[in-house]
């Protein structure tokens, strides 16, 4: 900011030559007074203005950095709750294929009880015809028409004995 220099109104006065001049160098100083003082009036509020917006200002930077804090707070429990979902789905993964491989087990036990039960059929029935092949003294022998159930039963009570 320019300042003026030190001058009274008398030393202005004396440098314009007549007493007419002199009138309006006194006129032209309280003018030049007056449009100081109110420069001083706008600056003063500009101030006021700049320390109000450098206030204002500051808060904002405040607002900020609470607001990024608040941000990294939620993007970092954002990164655990994802974390922990991740986890949960390789849980639920690792458990459906755990599920897979039972069923694939439960399956082949399935499978290994039908060829069990079928092969029981089928003794049942060669059971039931009375024809079973034996080794006897090294030779094997079917032998026919023989009530094998009565014959096992028989030796199972004459086992019990």
């Amino acid at each position: 900011m320019n300042t003026p220099t030190p001058r009274t109104d008398a030393a202005w006065a004396k440098t314009f030559l007549d007493d007419h001049d002199q009138c309006r160098a006194g006129n032209a100083a309280s003018q030049m007074r007056d449009e100081c003082a109110t420069l001083e009036r706008e600056l003063t509020a500009r101030d006021d203005a700049y320390d109000e917006l450098a206030t204002d200002c500051a808060e904002l930077r405040a607002d900020v950095v609470r607001l990024t804090a608040r941000a990294e707070r939620a993007e970092a429990n954002e990164t655990v709750a994802l974390a922990r979902w991740n986890g949960a789905l390789e849980r639920a993964m690792k458990a459906e294929a755990e599920l897979a491989a039972l069923e694939q087990c439960h399956d082949d036990n399935c499978r290994g009880v039908v060829k069990i039960a079928e092969e029981l059929a089928t003794e049942r029935a060669r059971l039931d015809s009375g024809t079973i092949l034996l080794t006897v003294a090294g030779e094997r022998v079917w032998h026919c028409g023989v009530d094998l159930r009565a014959a096992i039963d028989a030796a199972l009570k004459e086992g019990a004995k």
